[in-house]
Parts: C-alpha cells; structure tokens; sequence
C-alpha cells in the first residue's frame, strides 16, 4: 500500500487549534457513543484480523479501540495537529494526513471502513460528499463494509449554547446556527483558558474551592439543564476564544443516491440505538453499506 499524504493548500488547518481541546473532551464521549454501534452493526460481520480504514480518524481513540481488539487500523485526518495526538493514543496504528476526497490508497485494501462523530456533514455540497465515497468504495475489499454516521435534515437548529464544560485550567461552551434556507449551519466552539501569567501565579485555598466548588455543580447539574450558566461561572479574567465550522444536514434520499451511483448496491439505515430507522427519522442516521462481488 503507497498511501499519499494531500497537498498543503488541501489540508484542514481550522481544525489544529481545536485538536488539544477535542482531544481532553469531545473525543472520548464521541468514541463513547460511537463504539457501541461499532461493536452492534459492523464488528459481528468481519473476521478476526480484519483492515480497517478510521476516515477523520480525529484524535484516534475509535482506532485504538479497533487496535486493541486485534484489528488491524489506518487512519485518515486533514488535521496535522488530529493526527499528533492520534499517534499518541494509538501508537500501533498508522495514521495518514490527507484530503478524504482526494486520498490515493491501493485499490481493495480493506476489509471494512469507518467515518464517525457527524465528520460527513463538513463535507458542503453532494458533489465533495460522493468523491468520498467513491474513494471509500475503491479500497473496499469485495464484500466490504462501509459504516458511517451523519446528521440529517432535522439535525441542526439555531441554540446560542447547546453544551460546555468546566475543567480546572479550561472550560469551553459550543453553539450552532443553521439556515433552512440555504440549508447550511455552523458550530461556534468558544474556548476559555488562562494566559501564561495567570498560569505562574498560585491560586489562593478560598479561590480555588470556589471554583472547584462551580465546576462540580456546572458539570453535573447546568450543563444538562441550563449550558449557558458556564458564563457566568467561568473564570472572569480568563481569556476566550472561537472557532466557527460549517456544516450542511443531508437527506436520506440524497445519501441513498450517492452511494448507489458509486457503486454500492446494497446498504441499511439505522438509527442512533443501533435499530433499523423509521422512514420518518429526519435527525441523525448510521449507514451501513456493503460493496458486493462484481459478477462475472
């Protein structure tokens, strides 16, 4: 396999001042939540020492857990800074910084093939989203298997602070907006930490328990009911910043289209428990796709 790695002007370097962050945080919920369906829908069906392609691996926590099963793992970011870490939680896999819809691997490389945590829904028009399936389809083995989750037509809504979390040197608060009229959203990822000064300095015993004290009753309490109460708990002389993403909801019709038109004949939906999906269900879906034999 001579994998290549995508041109710089190609690379996804919005994502680097966030990787520290996904890493600490949503990366671990997300393999949390993803894996199950994993372990229910695709796992069963590969055999023991299966190759498995992680596209936006992220972080890598998804292929450590592949890893750790016995599987063999590589894994595929835009994100330089993504793929340090993943190299860290995952160090017996092989990790390639690339483009997802213009990536060059050996033709029928892999037994199965993932894409997890909605990473589909950055991909802005159907013309991008079917070049990455046309490149899944190419290095799936005969009877391969292509699982991936994204968000539907329902998925996105407009909330200042939809979640957040308080840690004792960073807190983070993240909001979405979406235009049914273009059909296009996006996610603002605010980020608090301390500067380099305020790092130096010793907290007094009184402060520190405050805030100690405000990050138990935030992260077990608010940031359920009410998210947006972290700005009021938050350290005040801490300094923040954003970080905006598109994305763009896709129907099920739209999805069912481009992964016939690339060949893959035979595919199930299924809802976010891992059930077969009702034909209303317009929020959020997992595809199983399978590319069957070439007849003779």
């Amino acid at each position: 396999m001579n994998p290549t790695e995508t041109s710089p002007e190609n690379r996804y370097t919005d994502y680097d001042p966030w990787a520290w962050l996904y890493n600490k945080s949503e990366a671990h919920l997300a393999a949390a939540r993803v894996f199950p369906l994993i372990e229910k829908l695709l796992i069963p069906k590969l055999g023991s020492n299966a190759k498995i392609f992680d596209l936006c691996c992220g972080t890598g926590q998804l292929s450590q857990e592949l890893l750790t099963r016995g599987y063999q793992v590589i894994g595929l970011d835009g994100s330089e800074q993504m793929l340090s870490y993943a190299r860290q939680n995952a160090p017996n896999g092989e990790f390639i910084l690339g483009d997802a819809r213009s990536f060059q691997i050996e033709p029928k490389s892999f037994n199965a093939a993932i894409c997890t945590d909605s990473a589909l829904n950055h991909m802005m028009n159907l013309e991008d989203l079917k070049l990455v399936f046309q490149n899944i389809y190419n290095i799936l083995q005969d009877d391969g298997l292509f699982l991936f989750d994204l968000g539907l037509e329902n998925r996105y809504s407009n909330i200042a602070i939809a979640d957040g979390e308080m840690q004792e040197n960073y807190a983070w608060t993240v909001g979405e907006t979406y235009d049914s009229t273009s059909n296009l959203g996006s996610f603002t990822i605010t980020m608090f930490q301390p500067n380099e000064e305020q790092i130096g300095k010793k907290s007094n015993l009184f402060r520190s328990i405050s805030y100690s004290f405000k990050r138990l009753i935030y992260n077990k309490f608010f940031r359920n009911i009410n998210p947006a109460k972290l700005l009021d708990l938050v350290e005040k002389d801490w300094q923040s910043s954003k970080i905006d993403f598109s994305v763009r909801p896709h129907a099920k019709a739209e999805i069912c289209s481009l992964l016939t038109e690339v060949g893959f004949t035979s595919f199930e939906i299924y809802d976010s428990s891992g059930q077969l999906a009702k034909p209303q269900e317009a929020r959020d879906a997992c595809f199983l796709a399978r590319k069957l034999a070439a007849l003779s």
